[in-house]
């Protein structure tokens, strides 16, 4: 048996590290870890829910236009503008009604919406005001639009007093737009895509630099 002795190899000796060396190594420790801290900081940040404002043209009685964008009044369900409630010698166009009373609610006023969301159809989903009036509510309370969500005690209200549409008979608007397919909202145009898609853009840089910054 052979017994020599073998001596393992050992890493060379590293040469140590200058004093400069060691300071931007710390340095740069210190730059990453604040980066860290900072973008951890900004993420935990609530963002502001983005208002716009400005003259309103209405649609109909739950859909408005302000400053080029659709805005679907978040909550509530008008009747469609093409839609008729009542019963025979009843019967009117409630989706007309509707559309004037909302109209008259903003009553020539700036209205400001608070955007939270979209729909299905892309439009922003916006709970808007005229001065101090919430035009959400005010719908439901008067009956023009069913309610959802924050809005469902108005709505009970309004049906106990038979306001707006609680005064008849009715199909509710979803339940109107399953039957009557052609009379809901038509497809955008292309440069309604165009338009979108562009803001979507914006909207997506401007998210990304908010984040960072």
């Amino acid at each position: 048996m052979n017994g020599r002795y073998r001596p393992r190899w050992q890493r060379p000796a590293q040469p140590p590290r200058s004093f400069g060396r060691k300071l931007i190594d710390y340095t740069l420790m210190l730059v990453f870890f604040a980066l860290v801290a900072l973008l951890a900081a900004r993420l935990s940040i609530p963002r502001d829910e983005p208002e716009i404002s400005g003259k309103a043209y209405v649609i109909d009685g739950d859909t408005i236009v302000l400053t080029g964008k659709h805005v679907r009044l978040k909550g509530i369900d008008a009747p469609e503008l093409a839609q008729r409630c009542g019963e025979g010698q009843d019967d009117y166009p409630c989706g007309q009604v509707a559309r004037r009373a909302l109209d008259k609610l903003i009553g020539g006023r700036a209205v400001r919406c608070t955007i939270s969301g979209k729909d299905k159809y892309k439009r922003d989903l916006g709970t808007c005001f005229a001065s101090e009036t919430n035009l959400n509510r005010a719908m439901v309370e008067a009956g023009q639009a069913t309610g959802y969500g924050d809005y469902q005690t108005e709505e009970m209200r309004a049906r106990g007093e038979r306001k707006g549409l609680w005064a008849g008979s009715f199909d509710r608007p979803q339940d109107w737009r399953k039957v009557h397919e052609g009379n809901m909202e038509t497809p955008p145009s292309f440069i309604d895509w165009l338009v979108d898609g562009i803001n979507g853009v914006y909207d997506w840089i401007d998210q990304k630099l908010g984040e960072l910054w």
